[in-house]
């Protein structure tokens, strides 16, 4: 074979190896390409359900609320399982509204409702707004044992596992938090202050308060237990089969 020979072959493999290479590359800017499309595709479907949610529960709540789901891709969960794996809603509350920490899991469209599968959370009211939401619960002006059995203050003693109420400024009562029949109640250790019975309802307002919480919460979320931890009032949640929208 010639030299020129030779380097004609040469000059044809040459092509046909830049060729190749021209197709590698191609390949690579189609699959970044793809990836990029379902990268945005998968932020914008959590960035619009999660919009949705969070601007029909804050007004339904009366408090920001703030809703992320988890880390399995939705539109993955939502083609092969026609279920979103978590959906966490998430709330600082305001002063009136607990915060609020609730996810629900096995999240899917049924029957034209959003439904989770089972829920947990907690929902909690710090200090202020357990004195606050006591003060509520206070006799009405007028009343002979108006002043003295004023709640003025509540600060919880985890440890011991109660509430600590300031009733008129002259004594400390304890109060147990529980639930009864899916409802939260308070009870004193004390009955009587000062020879003087405490008026029933006493701690009506923070129930009341936990009420009103729950109701504006998904359909099938219930209160499970209650404890007191060291910011305040924490009421555990839970449910099956919650209706979130």
């Amino acid at each position: 074979m010639s030299r020129r020979d030779r380097m004609d072959r040469n000059r044809r493999g040459g092509g046909r190896r830049r060729g190749c290479g021209g197709c590698g590359c191609s390949l690579i800017v189609l699959l970044l390409l793809l990836v990029g499309l379902v990268v945005a595709a998968e932020f914008g479907a959590r960035w619009y359900l999660s919009d949705r949610a969070e601007r029909e529960a804050s007004a339904k709540l009366g408090a920001p609320v703030s809703v992320g789901f988890g880390s399995s891709p939705v539109l993955w969960d939502l083609a092969t399982e026609r279920a979103v794996d978590s959906v966490r809603l998430t709330s600082p509350g305001d002063a009136t509204v607990p915060r609020i920490d609730v996810t629900g899991y096995s999240v899917s469209l049924v029957d034209g409702a959003i439904r989770a599968a089972t829920a947990d959370g907690t929902a909690t009211l710090s200090g202020e707004q357990l004195a606050a939401a006591a003060a509520e619960g206070n006799p009405a002006e007028g009343s002979p044992v108006a002043g003295l059995t004023e709640v003025r203050a509540v600060r919880p003693d985890a440890p011991a596992g109660l509430l600590r109420a300031d009733v008129g400024g002259v004594a400390e009562i304890g109060v147990v938090p529980g639930v009864s029949d899916g409802q939260l109640t308070l009870t004193p250790q004390e009955t009587a202050l000062l020879g003087f019975p405490l008026p029933d309802g006493l701690f009506s307002g923070i129930t009341g308060t936990v009420d009103s919480t729950m109701a504006s919460l998904p359909e099938g979320v219930v209160i499970e237990d209650a404890r007191v931890v060291d910011d305040g009032l924490e009421v555990m949640l839970g449910g099956r089969d919650v209706v979130l929208r």
